[in-house]
């Protein structure tokens, strides 16, 4: 459970950060508007509802079955990009809190190595001056984000999707909450509404979107790779 207090110079000045070893424990991570062609590069993009608002989140999912991330081998990511939230998981905005920032004291990020946040004299350092700047601007992106899914979700062409994962012993393994964009559905929108997605930059992204669920090819290879209880095939369709 997530324990998120103030940052305080006298409470956590030795702690320093290794903000690989947070984006490791991830098994997905919210992503901004400007990531997507970035993050389709290696992963596959879902949509994942918000339980006490309802909207729907972009995400980019790292990992399958077990909660952790896929990309994450040989003490190194195996991905060319890195979502910007996935190295920040340890923080919050929180205007009580030193530089105004919170910190979840149960992140995997948070240890006694990595960079520091304070310096021998608990003033801040260079790169805790530069976490609120990141954090602001990931969720500004954010943002920018679902106001795209919440006008696909206007135009009712986001449906829940099925993932079955198939195990060489027959064993099946369903993952649940997942949503994306159906193309029959985008494909029926009359003119004037595929224009002005175009023109307001809203119809590339669907495409996309789209594409890269061919990623899940590639989760289902890395775990295999990390030696985990191999995966034989897998079936990913619209639910009915």
């Amino acid at each position: 459970m997530s324990r998120i207090v103030p940052l305080d110079a006298a409470r956590h000045h030795a702690v320093c950060v290794d903000a690989m070893a947070g984006a490791a424990a991830r098994q997905f991570v919210q992503i901004g508007l400007s990531e997507i062609a970035l993050a389709v590069a290696d992963m596959p993009l879902f949509l994942v509802k918000d339980g006490q608002t309802g909207r729907f989140n972009l995400v980019a999912l790292f990992g399958l079955i077990e909660q952790r991330n896929l990309f994450w081998q040989q003490g190194g990511m195996q991905s060319t990009y890195l979502p910007r939230a996935a190295s920040l998981t340890a923080f919050r905005l929180d205007p009580e809190g030193l530089e105004g920032i919170g910190v979840d004291e149960t992140d995997p990020a948070l240890s006694f190595r990595g960079e520091p946040l304070f310096a021998a004299d608990r003033s801040a350092t260079p790169f805790l001056t530069s976490i609120r700047e990141a954090l602001g601007a990931v969720i500004e992106d954010v943002a920018a984000a679902q106001a795209l899914i919440d006008a696909y979700a206007q135009l009712r062409v986001i449906r829940p999707l099925s993932l079955v994962l198939r195990h060489a012993d027959g064993h099946e393994h369903a993952i649940t909450g997942l949503y994306g964009l159906d193309e029959e559905q985008l494909a029926a929108l009359d003119d004037a509404t595929v224009v002005a997605l175009h023109r307001a930059d809203r119809l590339a992204p669907a495409a996309v979107m789209t594409a890269s669920l061919a990623q899940v090819e590639r989760l289902k290879q890395l775990h295999n790779a990390a030696q985990l209880r191999p995966i034989a095939s897998f079936q990913l369709t619209f639910s009915a």
